[in-house]
């Protein structure tokens, strides 16, 4: 496994923590901006709660649930609100580390005992394994941990301050944006920037951290280098791709466009830079995470009187970027089609799975049937029709020796998931691509005998003899 890889792989395991609770964090910002700002009591009251005991108890439990599913959730809560009682800062790092940690323990306790437990002791061995381990990690935590991590914190924090007090943050830009295209920007993002962002909230109200990432400029300067100097479906699909990155926020949309002229990362480290030496130099911030990185969220989460400022920065950013990309981007020719689609490839490769926007640079012509392994069936409910038709499917399969192909069902409103096909009614189609974006979709009105599935089994079969 190379290098990258394991820093993919720690870093979304760092994200993973704080992703699913970025709602929260959204929700906290909101108060805290809000009740500032009126000066509201009631609001202001939701600030060091939420700060100091929900945020980071959420991300004790996702990082519990991501080790050990509910139980590890569970006991990663009990455990960190130790190092949060026996801390005086807040515990984003204990979070991060004693909810895995002690959903790990858990898990080889489970290992060790298993089936040794008495038939009818399961339930009362399981609740009570929980409740002790997690009390005494807990206790652990506030006597010996809490201060430990509190003085780990504190260096962080102080390296953040040290970083900006001599005007050194820019510098920042030299790693975070060579390690977007390489899909570390959630890892850099939700699992770094984020905690320590929250953490100097506390004493500026505000945090210019927020913005280092989810800054829209360094991109947009690309896409906008290719649209106007970019050939082919480089130049096409750029139009569209500049306003998925600037207003959804969907930053891996420019991902392609470096990866198939890697110098780009060039410019785009110089805009980053630039843009935050202007964030700095204004000593702009935002009150909480923008996410995703949309020019919407980052002005609804900007400190009062920023707003103005902070589109500075990101035009600055945009427009440097954008400069420097022009002579790399006529130097290359100005990018053909294959070079596209090749580089959607490669991002592929590197985040280790079909990315949800790569689509955007393929045709249907191009959808590799040989690597077809799963197919989602899917319905409103994903319990009628779907699995009725997904059984008829699989057996299909299974008829034509396609064994290695799972087919599954699936309600509308669980997806996106881990497939390479969907298949639905035909009414519902265009919910289901609105969705699941990666995938090749199917259309069908009979659920019993859809022509479409031997197609789709001929398909799949054609395709691997060819392969072989």
């Amino acid at each position: 496994m190379s290098v990258r890889v394991k820093v993919q792989k720690f870093g979304s395991k760092l994200s993973s923590m704080v992703i699913p609770n970025l709602g929260a964090f959204i929700a906290w910002g909101l108060l805290t901006a809000v009740g500032i700002a009126i000066d509201n009591d009631m609001l202001r009251g939701f600030i060091t709660p939420m700060l100091n005991y929900l945020l980071p108890l959420l991300i004790a439990f996702a990082g519990g649930k991501m080790v050990y599913d509910y139980r590890g959730g569970v006991i990663g809560t009990v455990a960190t609100i130790g190092v949060i009682i026996g801390s005086s800062v807040t515990m984003f790092i204990g979070a991060m580390i004693l909810g895995p940690l002690s959903a790990w323990i858990l898990k080889q306790f489970d290992k060790l005992i298993d089936g040794k437990i008495p038939m009818g002791f399961e339930l009362i061995v399981n609740n009570y394994s929980v409740g002790i381990i997690g009390a005494i990690i807990a206790v652990i935590g506030c006597v010996w941990l809490g201060p430990a991590i509190a003085s780990l914190t504190g260096v962080f924090a102080a390296g953040v301050d040290f970083l900006v007090q001599n005007n050194l943050l820019p510098l920042t830009a030299i790693l975070i944006e060579p390690a977007k295209p390489l899909f570390l920007n959630n890892a850099i993002g939700q699992g770094i920037l984020t905690p320590m962002g929250t953490l100097q909230l506390e004493s500026l109200g505000k945090s210019v951290l927020f913005l280092l990432e989810s800054n829209p400029g360094p991109g947009l300067g690309v896409l906008l280098a290719y649209m106007f100097f970019g050939k082919g479906s480089s130049k096409s699909s750029a139009w569209g791709a500049s306003i998925i990155h600037l207003f959804g926020g969907i930053h891996e949309i420019y991902f392609p466009f470096v990866l198939m002229n890697p110098i780009l990362i060039l410019p785009l480290i110089v805009g980053g830079a630039c843009g935050t030496l202007v964030f700095t130099m204004l000593n702009v911030g935002l009150v909480g995470v923008a996410s995703p990185g949309s020019i919407i969220s980052i002005m609804l989460m900007s400190s009062p009187g920023d707003q103005l400022k902070i589109c500075l920065g990101i035009l600055v950013a945009c427009a440097i970027t954008f400069v420097l990309s022009i002579p790399l981007i006529k130097r290359a020719g100005g990018g053909d089609d294959a070079s596209l689609k090749e580089a959607a490839q490669t991002m592929n490769e590197l985040k280790g799975k079909k990315s949800r926007i790569s689509s955007v640079f393929e045709s249907i012509e191009d959808f590799d049937f040989s690597k077809v392994t799963r197919i989602a069936y899917a319905c409103d409910a994903g319990i009628g029709s779907s699995a009725m038709g997904a059984t008829v499917l699989q057996k299909k399969c299974k008829a034509a020796g396609l064994d290695d192909v799972t087919v599954f069902h699936i309600a509308i409103e669980n997806l996106p998931t881990e497939c390479q096909v969907v298949v639905t009614q035909e009414l519902l189609l265009d919910r289901v691509k609105d969705v699941q974006k990666d995938a090749y979709c199917i259309a069908v009105t009979d659920f019993i005998n859809a022509p479409q599935y031997d197609e789709l089994i001929e398909k799949i079969k054609q395709a691997r003899e060819n392969k072989q």
